[in-house]
């Protein structure tokens, strides 16, 4: 019994540590707004947003209402530290927007850093960003001072602007249904 308990909480304690990055809201609209046509900006925003870096639609639902899709933002710095060049490059994500009549729901999660390589050992990688503090040790060198929190504050502020973006696209009609 002793060992249950014991290995039960090394598990818990284990997937608790590292909670990961993630951004999630519902969001109620004029309650006369219908699905579909949540469905038709929140797609315009998906697609307006992330034409570049090879972002791509995976589920593109409209009677259930979802829309799921791989994306990254360019990790840049001006700080300065060691082995910044391997380290600058992109935090990859996925993007989730569910749309029911009068409120939608976003959730960004699963944000990696995926540095550039260039030297002879390879890039930078942090992979998973989470909310703790101390960063994970990098698959390759580990740089002397470490941009954990810049790679953090970064790619919160784009997100931070996405979700500002997002809101200002779903309270407009979409252009197929404004009488022009």
């Amino acid at each position: 019994m002793k060992f249950i308990l014991i290995l039960t909480l090394i598990l818990f304690s284990a997937t608790t540590s590292a909670q990961e990055l993630k951004y999630e809201e519902v969001v109620p609209v004029d309650s006369t707004v219908t699905k579909q046509e949540l469905y038709k900006r929140a797609r315009s925003w998906f697609v307006n947003n992330f034409k570049e870096d090879g972002a791509i639609l995976l589920v593109e639902d409209s009677s259930s209402g979802e829309i799921t899709g791989d994306a990254s933002l360019r990790y840049n710095t001006s700080k300065m530290y060691f082995a910044i060049q391997c380290t600058i490059g992109y935090v990859t994500f996925k993007t989730n927007i569910y749309v029911k009549d009068g409120r939608y729901k976003y959730v960004f999660h699963t944000f990696k850093h995926h540095g550039t390589d260039c030297r002879k050992n390879g890039s930078v990688n942090y992979g998973l960003l989470t909310l703790d503090e101390k960063p994970p040790k990098p698959e390759n060198e580990y740089p002397r001072k470490v941009p954990w929190n810049d790679i953090k504050e970064k790619t919160d502020e784009k997100i931070k602007m996405l979700i500002s973006g997002l809101k200002a696209t779903m309270i407009n009609p979409h252009e197929t249904t404004n009488n022009w």
